[in-house]
């Protein structure tokens, strides 16, 4: 799910109105004639990013659990791509229009503000998308015990099919080092430094820090001993990425 396609140059503009500004073409005909086709360009990104937000916005609606790869792909991967393809578009552009027509060039920051932006809010939706979704898959795919169930004060275990899900969701060396912070959860009183706390407005779901950037979903189980956590799901939570 790419929410971008990179920008090539014929896509942002229609080069041809550069090449008809001839050294005869006074300058503010030039600047009447560039406004527009940057405003066209600005107009077309905005409608881009609107499309990808509804889109991001209809896999949560839609609760599609099978989105979640894609959504940490476009996130990580192929949006950054996307915004930096676009914007090494415009400045080729630029370099040109410096070449030709200098006049021209206070017409572009604004667009630039705008493919950064506009790319920026669709990394953001899909964090705060995919993490809503691996919210909703714990409810109601949830897993089983893979093991007994550890900790000698707080009491966790890992579901069943919690090592499928941190491979979609993290590297190698990310898991391991999750792993190891999971161990502290079995202390008592849990580490403040993990940060437990509910994961949204109900208390059947909980999150902690899983090293760096990424976070726990842990599911409140009981037994005949009372509540323990069932550990459903890990992944990256971005800086500002709201909760559920």
């Amino acid at each position: 799910m790419s929410a971008f396609p990179p920008f090539p140059d014929g896509t942002l503009f229609d080069a041809g109105w550069l090449s008809a500004l001839s050294d005869e073409v006074p300058r503010a005909e030039a600047l009447d004639r560039a406004r527009p086709v940057v405003a066209d360009a600005i107009a077309h990104t905005g409608a881009a990013g609107a499309a990808a937000l509804a889109r991001i916005d209809a896999l949560v609606a839609g609760a599609v659990l099978d989105a979640i790869p894609a959504l940490l792909a476009a996130e990580t991967d192929e949006l950054p791509e996307a915004a930096a393809t676009a914007e090494r578009s415009i400045h080729d552009l630029m370099s040109r229009v410096a070449y030709k027509r200098r006049e021209l060039m206070p017409l572009f920051p604004e667009l630039i503000e705008r493919v950064a932006a506009v790319h920026a809010a669709a990394v953001q939706a899909c964090g705060n998308a995919r993490w809503r979704l691996m919210a909703a898959r714990a409810r109601t795919q949830p897993g089983r015990p893979s093991s007994p169930i550890q900790g000698s004060g707080t009491r966790y275990v890992k579901s069943d099919r919690f090592d499928a899900r941190a491979v979609e969701s993290l590297p190698a060396i990310d898991r391991t080092r999750a792993d190891r912070i999971l161990k502290r959860l079995g202390e008592a009183p849990v580490p403040d430094e993990l940060e437990l706390r509910p994961l949204d407005d109900g208390d059947d779901l909980w999150t902690i820090k899983a090293g760096g950037t990424s976070r726990f979903i842990l599911r409140v189980e009981r037994d005949r001993r009372g509540p323990f956590y069932m550990v459903e799901d890990v992944g990256p939570q971005a800086a500002g990425q709201i909760t559920v």
